[in-house]
């Protein structure tokens, strides 16, 4: 059926060569030519749906419409039932957005160049078929069809990209290799009216040229469009993504009724050109060569890039790292995100390139940030690498920071377990400022200090790393948060480190034990804090002996287990932790309250409080959102002291109960438990906050399920 469709459209392509004058006044003087035959037209499917199956003829609103030929009224459709589209046929040819002459009905005589066939609509152009349903042919050719018709424009190319066969992939630098398809942008000026600089292309094509200039391929011409293919179904043959009703790519080295392609396989490596044809209907002509490579296949990524440090500067950060080694290294892609989820990149390898290392934001939101980094190849197919590890920005307003201190990474060894990003997300609630760190610049920069006022929270992981002398020298008489499931180990991997535990925090490393089945807090800042529902098998270290030693600070123990080892260690002065308790083996709820726990003992007590937080605040207990359906955070105020918080319902049924000890005058913030909320059915509830058995302050919430 394909090939007698073809074969019919050549034969009417032949049978109607001739010549006709034009289907408005004048008849016999050229008009603009708005839209050409087998253009790229939109529809139901998307921007790539059908072929255009007439020519464009310009014609204002209101025009008179007149048949060139004599005839009879075929078919007829108004605008009642045919929209903007109505249109009336006389024999093989139909006049589309034309309103229909009223006084004309199908069978109707129609006197050539005299009868009115209707008037044009607002679209302002007739859209003019030649040939039947299916089997149009183009109105404008070289030996037929509108006369006259003079066109003196040559069709353009204005650009020729090479792509990995039937994707959208591109090959980069026009380096290719296997199969690859020749796109094009090309189009047409076929008078000077103001729509006809872009039109279709009549006729298309390519040909390849070794670096002697060659022919070693082609000429291959496969687009010529004398008939309506015989299905729009192969419009994507034609057509390259991005084409739309005004815009048109084609594949040059497609065929129109299959998938086609230029195989370079086995091709010798090096330089050629491809040369491609474009002509109008009246063999105008275009010839545009571009230089492409044929390369290796490389399916190699490069290595990881490692991240030094995202740190403020002004409103904004400066964000530096390492200097990827691979001699094909194209540059680097940065990603963030504000949830961990969804990823977006406003800068690749064409804004930072391989000579970069360092990248400067001038101002950032007031968000979060999760960044990671990405290298990439200059390979044909560009490979790219596995992403660097998640760190955690936030903008700060002065006073309160912490410093993450990536203890974990190394190059080419990505964990799997974004330790440093889950911790940013439990930070985000603190409205803190935060940076972050490679523990390797203390080694690379012998200059580099902790910035002041931050709090530096060192994550090992779950792996053993010798933790950098500079670093370990500058936490004496600074507080700090050591974590990290074998983070005792990792500091007592060197002199420094286990002078450090002994001589600083009296204690020693104890050994490496499975994950206990249940941890217990037993002093601050986890008194009273027990967790059974640990989520993850995997060893631990513990700190198994105090060292008696005097005139040195006392550390004590603050996790335990039912054996009596030792988890957490805590400094109170000034406040620190050592713990080997890491976020990722505790369930949502546990890791809210173990993270906020450790802001409140260690924030606002370590850093420079301001004169206001200096004075006393009213005991008081907020909730917000309210009204909530999932999460929501409560906040304490008062002078730091033993609370107890009590969560009633309408019938004054307690919900939850928690004590607390308050450690410091700075306002307190805490999720209200996932197990508490899950439990909670649409309706009022009451937020109580005592002191010594008296009721201090009440909060009035909504939980809308």
């Amino acid at each position: 059926m394909k090939n007698f469709r073809i074969k019919v459209g050549i034969l009417l392509f032949m049978t109607f060569s001739f010549a006709y004058n034009w289907p408005c006044e004048p008849f016999n003087e050229p008009h603009w030519i708005n839209g050409t035959f087998c253009e790229c037209r939109s529809g139901s499917s998307g921007d790539i749906d059908h072929f255009h199956d007439g020519v464009d003829i310009h014609l204002p609103e209101g025009s008179p419409v007149y048949s060139v030929l004599n005839g009879t009224v075929t078919s007829i459709s108004n605008a009642q039932l045919s929209g903007i589209n109505s249109y009336i046929r006389v024999g093989r040819y139909a006049y589309v957005h034309v309103d229909p002459n009223p006084a004309l009905n199908v069978g109707d005589n129609i006197a050539a160049y005299q009868t009115v066939l209707g008037w044009t609509n607002s679209w302002n152009h007739i859209h003019f078929k030649d040939g039947y349903p299916g089997d149009e042919i183009n109105a404008i050719r070289l030996n037929g069809g509108l006369h006259p018709l003079e066109d003196s424009y040559n069709p353009q190319t204005h650009w020729v990209q090479f792509y990995q066969d039937n994707t959208s992939t591109q090959f980069i630098n026009n380096r290719v290799n296997g199969l690859v398809d020749i796109v094009c942008k090309s189009t047409d000026r076929t008078d000077n009216g103001p729509i006809s600089d872009n039109n279709g292309i009549y006729k298309i094509g390519y040909e390849i040229l070794n670096s002697s200039g060659e022919s070693i391929y082609g000429p291959h011409l496969p687009f010529q469009f004398d008939g309506i293919p015989s299905s729009d179904s192969y419009i994507t043959n034609v057509f390259f993504p991005g084409s739309s009703t005004s815009t048109y790519i084609y594949i040059a080295s497609n065929n129109l009724y299959t998938n086609n392609y230029l195989n370079v396989t086995g091709w010798d490596a090096g330089d050629y050109t491809a040369r491609i044809y474009v002509f109008d209907q009246y063999l105008n002509s275009d010839t545009t060569d571009v230089s492409f490579e044929v390369a290796e296949t490389d399916t190699e990524p490069p290595s990881s890039p490692e991240i030094i440090s995202i740190l403020q500067e002004g409103n904004g950060f400066i964000l530096k790292w390492y200097a990827n080694p691979e001699v094909d290294l194209a540059g680097y892609r940065l990603y963030f995100s504000y949830d961990m989820e969804t990823w977006h990149s406003n800068h690749d390898e064409s804004y930072l390139t391989a000579d970069d290392t360092l990248f400067q934001a001038g101002s950032f939101f007031n968000n979060t940030g999760f960044f990671r980094m990405s290298a990439v190849d200059n390979a044909p197919l560009p490979n790219e690498s596995v992403p660097s590890e998640i760190f955690v920005f936030r903008r700060s307003y002065g006073g309160q920071k912490l410093l993450f201190v990536n203890s974990y990474s190394k190059q080419n060894d990505i964990s799997e377990i974004p330790f440093i990003g889950n911790a940013g997300l439990l930070a985000d609630s603190h409205d803190i400022g935060i940076g972050t760190v490679n523990d390797t610049l203390f080694i690379i920069d012998s200059t580099f200090t902790l910035p002041q006022f931050y709090l530096p929270v060192i994550f090992t992981g779950n792996t053993i790393n010798p933790i950098p002398d500079a670093l370990i020298n500058q936490l004496n008489n600074s507080s700090f948060w050591f974590l990290g499931s074998r983070i005792a180990e990792s500091v007592d991997m060197t002199t420094i480190g286990t002078d450090f535990l002994q001589d600083y925090l009296s204690i020693d490393f104890g050994l490496s034990v499975p994950l206990p089945s249940e941890l217990i807090g037993v002093n601050i800042p986890y008194e009273n804090y027990i967790i059974s529902n640990l989520g993850t098998n995997t060893v631990v270290d513990s700190i198994n002996s105090f060292s008696e030693l005097s005139d040195v600070p006392v550390a004590y123990s603050s996790i335990i287990d039912t054996l009596d080892n030792i988890f957490c260690v805590t400094l109170n002065d000034p406040p620190s932790l050592l713990s080997s308790v890491v976020l990722e083996i505790l369930g949502v709820d546990e890791q809210i309250e173990y993270f906020d726990r450790a802001m409140e003992f260690l924030i606002d007590t370590t850093l420079t409080i301001s004169g206001e937080s200096l004075v006393p605040i009213a005991p008081s207990v907020t909730f917000y959102p309210n009204p909530f359906n999932s999460e929501g955070i409560i906040r304490i105020t008062g002078k730091p002291e033993k609370y107890e918080l009590k969560l009633f319902n309408i019938l004054g049924h307690t919900v939850w109960d928690y004590q607390f000890t308050k450690m410091n005058p700075n306002p307190l913030r805490f999720h209200l438990p996932k197990s508490i909320s899950n439990q909670l059915t649409s309706g009022t509830y009451f937020l109580v906050l005592n002191k010594d058995g008296y009721q201090i302050s009440t909060e009035k919430i909504l939980f809308i399920k």
